[in-house]
């Protein structure tokens, strides 16, 4: 088959939903499609059998650069279109066959983040009419969706037909993140990563520390009793400002407990040396990390509005809290995992790695050619 993948970056070092999508893309080219993505930005270091067509960048930002996405790509992809036999988007825009939701639905996001009034500043009015056109019938085929927190949402505020709607959980490569083999490895990585083996660790993997709860983190660590305090550190590992966090936690008087990463690539051994993944998400419909930690038998808490809260079961492989607000709650969970004894880490970890086994690459291709088939 062959295929269209409207993306407006690909980026194979990116975040959560660039890796997703080079992910992706390479797996189908492994069973035999032919991919061609059109972006604005196109950075390959995985498959270089993966085919691109330039999409020319706006200049402008925030809607403007994604609406001049929408309307640029529909122009290119036009002089194409005749050469696929099915155009997948994973980027707002129509029409398509197959629309993924891989971003935040922003009539979600308005609900959480912004009172009502903001409505009507142009910026948001112009994403929800854009997320409004996406889904009007007419101008999308099918849908999918990577939770089914997702799939009720696009119900719930668009009308779209729910038949139509298929929900394919995202993937994980089990070759590139892994449990550690034995506690020598352990105590080897953290070493490296110069962290003490007595201290219980919290890793918050973020690219965007505002959205991912990054505040409500630092004020979950001010709440912990003294004792816990003392040995608790949070590894924060993402590119994103700093400072404000630096000033909160300063103030909190949690300075000490908190140590900024940067940007890493070398992901699985942050996973390897952690205790708990710490990711109190505002909202997201499925965020990647949690299962990169499971599968490196992380155990995980996060909040129910994120739609990997569904592969975590209470107290078996992680928590769950109702939102990134909860932050006595996410106290009381961290001093519960950090007071299990060893047997008790030990279940948690091995249920989170049984969990991951469960998502692969190749289930969610062959989960998305069923629905390539059906438009």
């Amino acid at each position: 088959m062959k295929i269209a993948i409207l993306r407006k970056d690909y980026n194979t070092r990116g975040g959560g939903a660039e890796v997703y999508a080079a992910n992706m893309c390479s797996a189908l080219v492994q069973r035999g499609h032919e991919v061609t993505v059109f972006s604005e930005t196109f950075v390959n270091e995985t498959n270089k059998a993966v085919r691109h067509v330039k999409v020319k960048r706006s200049l402008l930002s925030g809607f403007s650069r994604t609406s001049s996405f929408h309307r640029k790509v529909q122009r290119v992809l036009k002089k194409h279109k005749d050469g696929f036999d099915l155009v997948f988007a994973l980027s707002r825009t129509w029409p398509s066959d197959v629309y993924r939701i891989t971003e935040s639905l922003h009539a979600e996001w308005m609900k959480i983040r912004y009172h009502r009034w903001n409505r009507i500043n142009p910026r948001h009015r112009g994403i929800l009419k854009l997320e409004r056109d996406i889904f009007k019938s007419e101008n999308t085929k099918l849908v999918v969706t990577n939770s089914e927190l997702t799939k009720k949402q696009a119900v719930e505020n668009f009308g779209f037909p729910e038949d139509r709607i298929t929900v394919v959980y995202n993937g994980v490569d089990h070759a590139k993140f892994h449990p550690v083999e034995n506690r020598k490895e352990f105590l080897k990585i953290r070493k490296i990563l110069n962290i003490g083996d007595k201290k219980f660790v919290l890793l918050f993997p973020a690219a965007n520390f505002k959205i991912k709860g990054l505040e409500n983190a630092i004020k979950t660590l001010s709440l912990l009793d003294e004792n816990l305090r003392e040995r608790t550190m949070l590894l924060v590992a993402g590119g994103d400002r700093e400072e404000p966090y630096r000033k909160l936690a300063e103030k909190l008087n949690v300075s000490g407990n908190i140590r900024f990463e940067g940007r890493k690539r070398n992901m699985r051994e942050y996973y390897a040396a952690a205790d708990l993944l710490f990711y109190p998400t505002l909202y997201e419909p499925f965020s990647n990390v949690c299962l990169e930690a499971f599968s490196c038998g992380l155990p995980v808490m996060t909040t129910s509005l994120n739609g990997a809260a569904e592969i975590v079961k209470e107290g078996v492989n992680g928590f769950v809290v109702p939102a990134a607000s909860a932050e006595d709650m996410m106290a009381r969970y961290i001093a519960k995992f950090a007071n299990f004894n060893e047997a008790e880490r030990t279940k948690f970890s091995d249920n989170a790695y049984r969990t991951s086994l469960n998502f692969n690459w190749t289930k969610h291709v062959e989960q998305l050619e069923r629905v390539f088939l059906k438009k």
